[in-house]
């Protein structure tokens, strides 16, 4: 998988295994949704899996309508989220930063990507692949239903917040691209 993500992203930089940044993730796990039922043992785990990568300012990470095999979960820097509408018009989504995982939708689904997602600001993150993911379902079970049950909860929330969102905007007179 490095090797598949540096060929999409060449100016991407290969910092290493995330397990090489246990301290710095520690440091920011209260901002780690993703984490934040874990214990450090379960986060060292999985740094143990995931590779780290920075990417310079404007830099497209995941484009919507690509395929994705993997998340990733920001570590430092500001990522925007833009979907495209039935008009062809960009919106911005959101705008997210240290904490923050992007891509789960299609690592779990297998669908392309739903959105896209470009650096704010000079950005690291770390990589979680399906591939990783069916290994650590078959090889730790408890931990990977634990990290599935976690993932498949982000995107029921995000759903959730997004009905809500078009609702609000249908009342607006606005019209949002269905999900």
């Amino acid at each position: 998988m490095k090797r598949e993500i540096m060929e999409l992203h060449p100016d991407l930089v290969y910092l290493g295994g995330a397990d090489q940044y246990e301290e710095e993730i520690f440091e920011i796990i209260e901002d780690i949704k993703l984490f934040e039922t874990f214990s450090l043992d379960e986060v060292r785990t999985l740094c143990q899996l995931m590779h780290c990568y920075a990417a310079p300012k404007d830099m497209t990470l995941l484009k919507e309508g690509d395929a994705g095999d993997f998340l990733i979960l920001i570590l430092t820097g500001n990522v925007e989220v833009t979907k495209t509408i039935s008009t062809g018009e960009v919106k911005l989504i959101s705008q997210v930063g240290v904490g923050a995982t992007l891509g789960e939708m299609s690592m779990i689904d297998g669908c392309p990507r739903f959105a896209s997602c470009v650096t704010v600001l000079p950005t690291d993150f770390a990589v979680l692949t399906r591939e990783t993911l069916n290994d650590v379902l078959l090889q730790m079970p408890r931990l990977g239903n634990k990290l599935l049950l976690t993932l498949l909860q982000t995107m029921s929330i995000r759903l959730r917040e997004a009905i809500v969102e078009s609702k609000s905007d249908l009342s607006n007179g606005l019209y949002v691209a269905s999900l």
